[in-house]
């Protein structure tokens, strides 16, 4: 296949076990654009579910689309905690899980508004020009914290150490990190074995796809929103051609 200058946006549909980046190469060997491709919102490897990808024009909406709320389900384990709080990293301590079950909602529903978020230290965010997770694989701890909010959460299920969330949010949100924290105020530990973002903005996780529709179809440019229904869509926002 040829070469092609494509200006428009794809929601994918990120299977779990592989970085953002990784996604990204994916899409640019099946695509092959000519013009600048990117993508909107890193998700950590465990986390599955929409990745932004940005074909030319279209990349010019990232600052926009970016400040977007979020939705996230997520699953977690009680009673165990790992050093990245996901079930990617290594278990660093146990603990017997005991909680009261209308205290463990009250806790969870505090997180609800405003916070100041410490940024897990195994993290892609950047300090110098690289990813704190770059400076904990050397030992090297360090603290940076970023202003989020919660508009949501709504709690699914809890049954035994199994805990299931659904949760909407302003960008920059680790949700490791408030897993990890409510963990700590039921004086045991968490840590989350699943993660799916469902929601960004205006795309929804029914109109995603995956891998295997793009690779397995001949006519891959129909899952591409043009960048004019785009601008439509972010009509109030400053569009430059």
């Amino acid at each position: 296949m040829k070469k092609k200058k494509i200006n428009g946006l794809l929601i994918f549909n990120k299977p779990s076990g592989i970085t953002s980046n990784d996604a990204l190469n994916k899409i640019k060997k099946i695509f092959k654009n000519k013009n600048k491709t990117g993508f909107i919102g890193t998700l950590d490897p465990l986390c599955s579910g929409i990745l932004l990808i940005c074909f030319g024009k279209t990349t010019k909406l990232f600052k926009y689309i970016i400040k977007e709320k979020k939705t996230y389900l997520v699953t977690a384990l009680l009673g165990i905690k790992t050093n990245t709080y996901d079930s990617y990293g290594y278990i660093t301590k146990k603990k017997k899980v005991k909680y009261n079950k209308k205290k463990l909602i009250k806790i969870i529903k505090k997180y609800i508004g405003k916070i100041k978020q410490k940024i897990p230290i195994y993290s892609s965010c950047k300090y110098k020009n690289k990813p704190l997770y770059k400076y904990a694989i050397k030992g090297i701890k360090i603290i940076k914290f970023n202003k989020i909010k919660i508009y949501k959460i709504k709690i699914l299920s809890i049954k035994k150490n199994i805990l299931k969330l659904k949760i909407k949010c302003s960008k920059g949100t680790y949700i490791r990190n408030i897993i990890n924290q409510i963990g700590k105020k039921i004086k045991t530990y968490a840590h989350i074995i699943s993660l799916k973002r469902t929601k960004i903005g205006k795309f929804y996780i029914k109109n995603s796809y995956k891998l295997k529709n793009l690779i397995y179809n001949k006519k891959k440019y129909k899952y591409i929103i043009k960048h004019k229904i785009l601008i439509n869509k972010y009509k109030n926002k400053i569009w430059k051609n």
